[in-house]
Formats: structure tokens, C-alpha cells, sequence
């Protein structure tokens, strides 16, 4: 009998131990979970708050607009600036590449109108039509903007109009353009134009030789800051680049001046007897100039700064070459606009996928 007991007594006893290691390999399991946390703050360094907040706001916008029935029968309103900001931010996050090298760019630009409250409100039913309208417009003009190959989309300006009668106006500038995919052309020293470049200073004139050829002086400048200056850097792989808040400026070319009291940019008056032929020397000389008011001259402007971004980042420059009334008389000039924005770098998986809006 006692073999008995001792028997018993053994048995558990090792069915208590067992409970017990079982008991302390659960806790163990529950206090020591894979920290995920620290696994993606180490894969988003440089992730910086304002990212994450443009980021988020995306995001929100896009959900916003996926359950659309949803938010409607909240009967959810949008500030005016709301719509401009969410529907800017949200197509250049989806359909834009301004990471590319561009040879050169088409503006073209398109007009909408949304009914608003007299709060300047958008019921969010209208900002959902707004937003498919302006997909399907960018989408005809970007397939007809006259490039055939290497064709890619830079950018989309939403500015806010004129408030007429309890309608807005909402202006988007389309930026596309043709793509240098072979990345051949070399970061000029002091000057990209060598003594084979001579342009007509604009107005479409062609080359020093012959008219015929498409192009001048403004748009080869305009085209060749644009390849070197507009494309956007991504400092960190697996990250995206996301322009936002993009401002433009209007330049006739006089508003800036140099030390002897010359314009930076080409601008002369009908009796100062303009160069009109731009030899590579001159093409040089106010290409560097354009630079100088572009990087350091214009974003710096007190003018500006209660509208421009704290930490302005150029996003592209349009020059056309003219002859008309400026000020006191009619003149020769590279008239500018200039579209400058913030930008923020974000991880890729926090954004909406990228896509070809062609296909």
C-alpha cells in the first residue's frame, strides 16, 4: 500500500511540475513579442513629423474618397483650402514622377468649378466628382500634350480661384514631359552652351541661322534648368518624394537687379537696342542669371514670404520669350513663371501605389 502511495504521490508531483514549466514557457511567450515597433522606426529614419502628417492627411483623403457613400450620408462639408490642399497633394502622390531627369516639359491648363456654402465649404459628394473629373482631364490633355516618346507626368498645380455667386473656381496646371531615361547629359560647370548654341532670343525664332527650327533662346534656358534643377533627389531608398502647397510666380524680368542696376534676367526696352541673337556666350551668361533669381533671389523676396513655403523647393520654371508693353514701353523680355512647393519624403508603403495615369 505504501508503494501505492508513493506511486500516486510521484504522479503528481510530475504533473505538477509540468503545469508549472508549461505555466512559466506561456508567460515567457506573452513578455517577449517580436518588437515590430522598433523594426520599422529603424526602417523609416528620417521619417520626419511633417512627413508624417502630409502622409497621414493623404491617406485620410484617399480613404475619404473610397468610402465615399459612406462619408456622404455623414453629410461631411470641406473648407475650400481643404479641397485645393487634399486633391493636389493626393494626384501628385498617386500619378506624378518627380524624381525624373525631364529634357523638356508642356504646361497646359485646365478650369473647374464646385458649388460652395457661405462658409466656403465643399460637400464632400462634390469633392469626390472633383477629383474623378480631374483625373479623367489631366489623363486626355497629358495623352495629347504632343510628346511621343519617354512621356511622363512631373507635376499638377490645384490653385484656388475667383468665388463667384456660390461657385469656385479651381485652376490645374498640368506639367508633362519627355523623360531622359539614359541620364547622358553631364552637370555643367559654369555654362551648358558651347560655340555651336546660337537662339533667337525668343518669340519662337529658331536658331541664329535658321528660323525655321523650333524653339529659342528662352525655351533652350528654360529646358536646361529644368533637366538640371527640377528633379527631385530622394535621399533615402525605399522612400518617395511628394510635392505639395506648389506656388507660382509671375516674372516680367525687371524686378531684379544686379549691382550696376542691370536686370538678372533678359528684359530691354525697344531703344536699348536688345541682343537678339543669343550666341553660346550669352546664352551662359543668362542662364547662370536665370539661376541667381530663381534659387536664391526669388525665394528669399520678403514679398513673397506669407505665401511661399518656409522651405521653398523649385519645382519647375516656364520662359517664354516676348515682345510686348511692359512698365514704361514695349520691350524684349523672358517672361518667367516660376512654381516652387514644399516637399517631404516619405516612405513608400505609407503612400497610395504609384501609377501611370496613361495606363
Amino acid at each position: 500500500m505504501k508503494r501505492v502511495k508513493y506511486r500516486g504521490l510521484a504522479l503528481v508531483v510530475l504533473v505538477a511540475i509540468g503545469i508549472a514549466v508549461y505555466l512559466v514557457a506561456c508567460k515567457k511567450q506573452k513578455v517577449t513579442p517580436i518588437n515590430n515597433k522598433s523594426v520599422i522606426e529603424n526602417a523609416y529614419s528620417g521619417y520626419t513629423d511633417e512627413a508624417r502628417n502630409v502622409a497621414f492627411r493623404i491617406r485620410k483623403f484617399k480613404s475619404q474618397l473610397v468610402d465615399k457613400e459612406e462619408v456622404m450620408r455623414n453629410e461631411v462639408y470641406m473648407p475650400l483650402d481643404s479641397v485645393v490642399w487634399n486633391v493636389e497633394a493626393l494626384f501628385n502622390a498617386e500619378y506624378t514622377f518627380p524624381e525624373r531627369k525631364y529634357l523638356e516639359t508642356v504646361k497646359q491648363e485646365l478650369e473647374f468649378f464646385v458649388d460652395v456654402n457661405a462658409d466656403n465649404e465643399v460637400y464632400f459628394g462634390v469633392v469626390a466628382d472633383l477629383y474623378d473629373e480631374i483625373i479623367e482631364s489631366v489623363r486626355q490633355v497629358y495623352s495629347n500634350d504632343g510628346i511621343s516618346t519617354d512621356k511622363s507626368l512631373m507635376a499638377v498645380v490645384v490653385d484656388k480661384g475667383e468665388i463667384v455667386g456660390g461657385r469656385a473656381e479651381i485652376d490645374v496646371c498640368v506639367i508633362s514631359g519627355q523623360v531622359d531615361n539614359t541620364n547622358s547629359l553631364k552637370d555643367p560647370v559654369q555654362g551648358p552652351f558651347g560655340p555651336h548654341d546660337c537662339w533667337y532670343y525668343g518669340e519662337y525664332g529658331g536658331t541664329c541661322d535658321d528660323p525655321s527650327v523650333f524653339g529659342d533662346a528662352a525655351e533652350v534656358i528654360e529646358d536646361t534648368i529644368n533637366y538640371y534643377y527640377s528633379k527631385t533627389v530622394v535621399p533615402q531608398s525605399g522612400f518617395r518624394g511628394v510635392n505639395f502647397e506648389m506656388f507660382r510666380v509671375v516674372l516680367n524680368g525687371d524686378e531684379y537687379l544686379d549691382e550696376n542696376g542691370e536686370p538678372y534676367l533678359y528684359f530691354y526696352y525697344l531703344n536699348e537696342e536688345p541682343p537678339l541673337n543669343l550666341n553660346y556666350e550669352l546664352l551662359n551668361y543668362y542662364y547662370n542669371r536665370e539661376l541667381e533669381v530663381l534659387m536664391h533671389l526669388l525665394p528669399s523676396d520678403p514679398i513673397y514670404q506669407g505665401e511661399m513655403p518656409s522651405a521653398p523647393a523649385f519645382i519647375e520654371v516656364d520662359i517664354v520669350g516676348l515682345y510686348d508693353y511692359v512698365g514704361n514701353g514695349s520691350c524684349f523680355h523672358h517672361k518667367n513663371y516660376v512654381i516652387y512647393g514644399n516637399r517631404c519624403f516619405i516612405p513608400s508603403q505609407e503612400l497610395p501605389p504609384l501609377r501611370d495615369l496613361l495606363n
